[in-house]
């Protein structure tokens, strides 16, 4: 399959792109931020728990908003050829790979919980763990795909434009993703493990996103990641801790190197997987 995700319909690199993500960012925080701000005072037990959780994920609304406006009147773009560049949604890829990821998480899950079996302990509790899941899942997936749309959707077209494009797009989306996500204060507890742990993972999310074509799988692999960490396991120092989520097991402290080179195994596995699959597509 030729890799042509990103130049179609394209975004160029330049002062207008550049505007148009400062507009994007504008809109989602102003947005997110009124809408906190409205929310708590109509709501005032929006303001802990799991109804704060909930808050917070709704705003990731006006992140999508954002990319729309932009390039809907920036670029003329309709939204939906720049979501799927003109093709049918890929429903079963997302399903494909949302699977695939999840199974991966646990299987490391499983090997952490061999190794560091002292680290756990089991908190699985069904009804609440199913309410609180039917509740915040599609939430989650709102977030995870705002996200992807912002750094794998309108980001990624507009570092294609440049000469070497794909290297560029990859790159420059997975630092700024990082430093975005990984120089938090809980990250930087871990010290240089927490930044490059978000770096590997927006690295392999920009190489799906080239091999597969579109914005479909890494959505799926984002959606997986995030409902692991809230809905499968969580663990000390968690930004999340205190939100009323639901978990089947709890890590004491994270180990977040151990974390690092289980997600490292994955990623490198499935470029053999894309290595060995194109060798034997060119047989």
């Amino acid at each position: 399959m030729e890799k042509n995700y990103g130049l179609e319909p394209p975004i160029p690199f330049s002062f207008k792109s550049f505007a148009g993500f400062i507009v994007i960012f504008i809109i989602w925080q102003g947005g997110a931020l009124l809408g906190v701000h409205l929310i708590h005072a109509l709501i005032p037990a929006a303001r802990s728990g799991l109804p704060s959780l909930i808050t917070l994920y709704l705003s990731f609304v006006f992140l999508i908003l954002g990319v729309y406006i932009v390039t809907r009147y920036f670029y003329g773009i309709r939204f939906r050829a720049f979501l799927f560049e003109g093709k049918r949604p890929h429903y079963r890829k997302f399903a494909t790979y949302f699977s695939l990821y999840l199974s991966a998480l646990i299987l490391y899950l499983l090997v952490d919980i061999a190794v560091h079996p002292q680290a756990f302990t089991l908190q699985f509790n069904p009804l609440p763990w199913l309410g609180v899941l039917l509740v915040t899942a599609p939430l989650i997936l709102i977030q995870s795909a705002a996200e992807e749309i912002l750094f794998r959707g309108y980001m990624y077209r507009m570092f294609r434009a440049l000469r070497g494009g794909v290297f560029w797009s990859i790159f420059l989306t997975s630092l700024i993703f990082a430093l975005v996500h990984g120089l938090n204060p809980e990250m930087l507890n871990y010290g240089i493990f927490g930044p490059l742990y978000y770096l590997q993972g927006a690295f392999f999310l920009g190489i799906v996103a080239y091999q597969t074509n579109g914005l479909a799988a890494p959505i799926g692999i984002h959606f997986a990641t995030n409902i692991f960490n809230t809905s499968v396991w969580g663990y000390g120092s968690s930004a999340l801790n205190n939100m009323g989520l639901q978990s089947m097991v709890y890590r004491h402290t994270l180990d977040m190197r151990f974390a690092f080179f289980g997600i490292f195994a994955i990623v490198i596995s499935y470029s053999a997987f894309q290595f060995f699959k194109q060798k034997r597509n060119r047989l």
